[in-house]
């Protein structure tokens, strides 16, 4: 079923999007949308639950929204407060849900069992973000809002017991704050010179110019084609289809070779010149269903605030960036409630950079999260244009 779009024009995206979550903040409302979607999905649900979730989801999108009212903030403060309203939207996004049923009530079963993550800190004197880590439990909300979207199934992403600081562990349960940092699509450009490491998003789109020069070939080969498109051969059942992907590097590093060590959807990269801009890209195969358009097989991301982008999965298997942002938000919450000196080196010491790294985070997280949360809750994508805009009404 195609996504309804709910369509707007505003010189303050950030202030229309806390006035539609508002909305929600009256049971009544929360109500109705719980019933349009219902209806939408022809979905048959007990009344007594209905009201139940629709009380809740008004309350809990009230207590989200309440920590983002504060604009003036320590980093500090923004980080606690930023990370409480992702748990609270996590929470509304379950109990908004119609084919669970998860009121307040089972909610708050799970947050009883903690969030569902824990860190661990191996940090001793250099390379911080590489040596503070988090990790996923197998109980607390967490792991409940990662059953929803089918993760849990999957036990070996969950650790049963919390680890202990000196444990010999395995680094495939574990995630450093280089790592999900580097996965933050908005950073990519500016992400290598906090960690010196390419970042884990891909800038990429459809590369016409291949497709063009198999066409080429093809007319001198056969001057009679008389066709003025290319064209490929119609697939037969369940045959793959090949589509040619532009990878736009972000960094010098990103090497063919470090390419090949990802975890993607796409083989046979090359390098390439772009005659009109003069400047090399990468070029590569993305084989995929003959169902639909070849952007309907990918997951990829794109916000107002970065290009079109393939996050490369943690633990090769979740690039939801929710999640990705939940675990972080997670970890540097720790930092300002649990270790006042590694907090002290970031704010005045000789970690200041990441300090520089987090408010540059956060000013990105306070316009690209809330969008996210509200589609996620609703169901309905919002598509915002500037008065006067090509896209606005006409």
């Amino acid at each position: 079923m195609k996504k309804e779009i709910e369509r707007f024009v505003t010189t303050d995206p950030d202030e229309l999007l806390k006035i539609r979550f508002s909305r929600f903040r009256s049971p009544e409302i929360a109500k109705k949308l719980l019933l349009d979607k219902c209806n939408q999905k022809d979905i048959s649900v007990n009344q007594d639950l209905i009201n139940e979730k629709a009380k809740g989801l008004s309350s809990i999108i009230d207590s989200a929204l309440s920590y983002f009212q504060i604009k003036e903030q320590s980093l500090n403060a923004r980080i606690l407060s930023r990370y409480y309203a992702l748990l609270q939207f996590t929470i509304a996004e379950e109990v908004a849900s119609i084919e669970n049923t998860v009121d307040l009530k089972v909610a708050q079963k799970y947050t009883e069992k903690g969030h569902g993550l824990n860190t661990l800190n191996q940090y001793i004197d250099s390379n911080f973000l590489d040596n503070f880590f988090c990790y996923f439990r197998n109980l607390g909300h967490f792991y409940h809002y990662l059953q929803q979207a089918g993760y849990s199934k999957d036990e070996n992403l969950f650790i049963a017991e919390r680890l202990k600081q000196n444990e010999n562990i395995s680094n495939e349960h574990l995630l450093s704050l280089s790592d999900l940092f580097r996965r933050i699509p908005e950073l990519q450009n500016i992400i290598e010179e906090y960690t010196d490491k390419c970042p884990l998003v891909l800038h990429f789109g459809r590369d016409s110019t291949e497709v063009n020069e198999k066409y080429n070939e093809r007319r001198e080969l056969s001057p009679n084609i008389t066709n003025t498109s290319p064209t490929t051969v119609t697939p037969q059942n369940n045959e793959k289809v090949k589509t040619f992907i532009a990878i736009y590097p972000s960094s010098e590093r990103m090497t063919i070779e470090y390419l090949r060590e990802l975890k993607t959807p796409f083989s046979n990269f090359k390098i390439k010149n772009d005659t009109i801009s003069d400047s090399e890209y990468v070029t590569c195969e993305f084989h995929h269903s003959n169902e639909g358009s070849w952007w309907n097989s990918i997951k990829y991301y794109k916000s107002s605030f970065c290009p079109t982008s393939y996050i490369i999965p943690i633990f090769d298997k979740i690039n939801d960036p929710i999640v990705i942002n939940f675990a972080l938000m997670y970890s540097l919450s720790i930092l300002v409630r649990y270790l006042p000196n590694i907090w002290c080196e970031i704010t005045v010491g000789k970690l200041s950079k990441i300090g520089n790294l987090i408010d540059y985070y956060l000013s990105v997280f306070d316009h690209v999260i809330p969008k996210q949360m509200y589609e996620r809750i609703t169901g309905k994508s919002i598509h915002i244009s500037m008065p006067g805009g090509w896209d606005a009404f006409l």
